[in-house]
């Protein structure tokens, strides 16, 4: 990967829809040099996919973080266990206080309590369960993955 690659990649995270014309003129290279290149960041694996971020504000929905103590060595078990609730976006493997954290959606918080108290505190393994309902995203560095690992210019 060099500086055009890296530059490709914050333009497509700003604007996934964007042309790879208009990506052309921007950096001053050819359509056909962003056509090849972005097939050859999604082919090594560098772009894993595109997708509409929505607005959960907007939908009715809150989002909440879960954090989870788990007893043992059976994190391979409960996150089987987890992927079983529709709630829940992700899991993340964490090091620290707790092992793992949960990015979940609910309509109340109503709902996120039944859905620790009646059905994640049910998972055998799991000792301590954490809570922070998330208010807002502020993004305050979109590209701080691709700023850390950019190519320096000589």
């Amino acid at each position: 990967m060099d500086q055009i690659d890296f530059k490709i990649l914050k333009k497509l995270r700003a604007n996934a829809r964007e042309s790879f014309g208009t990506i052309a003129a921007d950096l001053q290279i050819s359509k056909a040099t962003v056509s090849r290149r972005v097939s050859k960041l999604e082919s090594e694996g560098y772009i894993g996919g595109y997708t509409a971020v929505t607005v959960p504000s907007k939908t009715g929905l809150m989002r909440a973080l879960i954090s989870l103590e788990v007893v043992g060595s059976a994190i391979g078990s409960i996150i089987d266990e987890l992927k079983k609730f529709e709630e829940i976006e992700y899991v993340y493997k964490v090091f620290g206080d707790h092992s793992l954290v949960c990015e979940v959606y609910t309509k109340s918080v109503d709902n996120l309590y039944q859905l620790i108290q009646g059905r994640i505190l049910g998972i055998p393994n799991i000792s301590n369960v954490e809570v922070d309902i998330l208010i807002e995203r502020i993004v305050l560095n979109l590209d701080a993955d691709l700023n850390m690992i950019a190519p320096q210019t000589t």
